[in-house]
């Protein structure tokens, strides 16, 4: 009886314990796509050295955080960057879900790399 005592106070202590970090599971979303998983989209922590990429269905998880507040920044190639808030509680992961809209160019920004590109290829068919 002694030892199954000694075992509940062990695992009691041991869970106490491993309560002290929170975590943020989210998920990224492509906004101009009916909500389609954006398919290794960054995920950073302002403030922090934290930096992630989404798996093949746009989820990200961090783990092993201080309860408090946090700044993601969720970006992917080709659209605008978000900047969200998100409260950590040791006791209850927090869920985010973040929606990227795709960046607009401008017709000279457009003009623009369509010249270099053009010019890049001059100077590689010379080369050839």
């Amino acid at each position: 009886m002694k030892h199954l005592i000694y075992i509940a106070i062990l695992l009691f202590t041991t869970l106490s314990f491993g309560q002290n970090t929170g975590l943020i599971v989210g998920k990224v979303l492509d906004n101009e796509v009916n909500d389609a998983p954006l398919v290794l989209a960054n995920v950073s922590v302002k403030g922090t050295s934290i930096n992630l990429n989404t798996d093949l269905t746009g989820v990200f998880v961090i783990e092993n955080l201080e309860a408090g507040d946090y700044t993601l920044a969720c970006s992917f190639a080709g659209y605008d960057t978000k900047e969200i808030k998100v409260h950590v509680d040791a006791l209850q992961p927090a869920e985010v879900k973040v929606s990227l809209a795709a960046s607009t160019v401008s017709f000279s920004e457009l003009a623009l790399l369509t010249a270099v590109a053009q010019k890049d290829d001059k100077s590689t068919a010379a080369l050839n």
